[in-house]
């Protein structure tokens, strides 16, 4: 555990610098731009114009192979410009806005650079942050947490000698004030949902529990943070940063960042992108099938190794909208049987209950071998009482746990392809290192090659999780070569084409296994 500095980098008889001037109130405009606006051709064209600008460099010489399209149904989103092949580079984004997100985090961090804090310090500014002594306030302008240092402090935080992990929260919102105007109106372009009321957002929660002496509820600055809150809600994505520590453990300090380009991709429950951020934080799109000209580039907003009841109430609850894919449409999903359950009759070992309407939460799931029926309350209650046993508890344990869990007791009452079977064999993928006994390494080559078997099934191509599962499987063939003496197993060329697969999905990420790009070079895949 940190120590904890309760009046953070004090020190020294230093004094600090007078604050920069702050930034000025933001007005929202008298009328948010309605659908409407949005979506008129001649707003949409300066819109792109303005994205475009601050893309700058990022967008190649030339026509890009995207454009902003409107779509019934959808609104605004991208579609080809041209025939895109698989793994070919649609696009890369950069973060607009950027920083903590609204979770609780095991390790302290800098607010500015992410750099792991041994113990707590807090800014000299009095903005009730983590700070570490390169950016602190007390650096002066050239600081980049100077900026928001003083926007803070203009609002006069109460307690200014102890840390708040509400104004952490916030962060991110926060520094929507210091967009530039063009930046200001992009981000403002874009749909924002209000919050749901049972709802706290990180804004309402500052200003229930009265964190500023100079902070207007009913003022400019809080509605147009709102506004900024409902953008990120609806839009934003889970990026991250690798920081070492000072004993050179890496932590991933995981973020959300809002990346206007990627974020007008629609969604589809069998996407034809993938994305990784790099080194710089920058979104990298890539096609994982092909995409023909004129159709729309779509991104996954759910889990790809969820079920439809569970996707489907995902993106009720989270982005405002019900799926009617071909993947939610199918109650077999495409023959994954994801979603299903296992017959309850003992006479029907063999029987899978399915929702007869998949689209519908309240549909009636019947038997495909039996005609058993079995209402959705019954159904979600097994799913529940699951996810619990899976979630709550067999995830956290250790690998040799796990796999006496899934044979012994899992498999008993759900099929082996349920989406918390897969979740449980995912776990044991992670934890399975190279150390563990023989047969521990058998079972782990066994799920990764299940777990590819369900991704082939749903045609989702060149997808991430394709890219971790094939380097696991590699490494995990060469551990077992190793142990059984057989090298042939680590060379063979269907092994070799697991690295290869591998390298082109999760070379560019910035978040790659440590020793991909060495193996890579050691079995000239290259």
């Amino acid at each position: 555990m940190a120590d904890v500095v309760e009046n953070g980098n004090s020190g020294g008889g230093t004094s600090t610098p007078a604050p920069p001037a702050a930034p000025e109130a933001v007005e929202l405009p008298a009328e948010l731009p309605t659908p409407s606006d949005l979506f008129h051709p001649d707003r949409v064209a300066s819109f792109k114009r303005e994205l475009l600008d601050f893309l700058g460099d990022l967008v190649p010489p030339g026509d890009p192979p995207w454009d902003i399209g409107l779509f019934e149904g959808y609104g605004r989103g991208l579609l080809a410009t041209r025939d895109i092949a698989v793994n070919e580079l649609v696009f890369v984004d950069r973060p607009i806005l950027v920083g903590p997100r609204v979770n609780n985090y095991e390790v302290i961090f800098c607010a500015s650079c992410c750099r792991i804090l041994r113990r707590l310090q807090l800014c000299t500014g009095g903005c009730r942050l983590p700070i570490c002594a390169r950016c602190d306030f007390g650096v002066g302008p050239e600081s980049p947490h100077a900026a928001e240092c003083a926007l803070i402090q203009s609002w006069q935080p109460k307690d200014a000698g102890r840390y708040s992990k509400n104004i952490l929260y916030a962060l991110t919102s926060i520094r929507g004030f210091l967009l530039t105007e063009r930046d200001r109106s992009i981000v403002l372009q874009m749909e924002g949902h209000a919050p749901r009321k049972e709802m706290t957002t990180e804004i309402e929660r500052l200003l229930r529990d009265g964190y500023f002496w100079n902070l207007d509820g009913a003022g400019p600055s809080v509605r147009y943070m709102r506004q900024i809150v409902n953008v990120l809600n609806t839009n934003a994505f889970e990026t991250s940063r690798i920081v070492a520590d000072e004993e050179n453990n890496d932590h991933e300090i995981i973020l959300r960042g809002l990346y206007i380009l990627g974020a007008l991709m629609n969604h589809c429950c069998r996407p034809n992108v993938r994305y990784v951020f790099d080194g710089e934080l920058r979104m990298r799109v890539y096609a994982s099938r092909p995409i023909r000209k004129g159709e729309q580039i779509v991104n996954n907003y759910s889990k790809i190794l969820w079920g439809t009841q569970h996707r489907i109430i995902h993106l009720c609850f989270s982005k405002n909208f019900l799926c009617c894919c071909e993947r939610c449409k199918d109650p077999t999903e495409s023959g994954t049987y994801l979603g299903a359950l296992k017959c309850v009759r003992e006479s029907c070992p063999e029987g899978r209950l399915l929702p007869v309407n998949p689209l519908k939460i309240s549909s009636v799931w019947r038997c495909d071998r039996c005609d058993l029926k079995m209402d959705n309350i019954k159904a979600t209650k097994i799913q529940e009482i699951a996810g619990r046993m899976i979630l709550n508890n067999a995830i956290k344990r250790d690998s040799h746990y796990i796999i006496d869990y899934l044979n012994d007791h899992i498999l008993r009452f759900l099929l082996p392809t349920n989406q918390f079977t897969v979740e449980l064999k995912l776990q044991a993928i992670k934890k399975i290192q190279a150390d563990r006994p023989l047969a521990e390494l058998r079972e782990k080559e066994k799920y990764c090659l299940e777990i590819l078997d369900v991704l082939a099934k749903l045609d989702y191509g060149e997808c991430f999780v394709k890219g971790v599962l094939c380097y696991e499987l590699f490494v995990t063939r060469v551990t077992l070569a190793g142990l059984l003496d057989e090298s042939g197993i680590a060379t063979d060329a269907s092994n070799l084409e697991q690295l290869r697969t591998a390298w082109q999905i999760l070379g560019p990420s910035g978040n790659r296994p440590k020793d991909l790009q060495q193996l890579v070079v050691k079995y000239g895949i290259e």
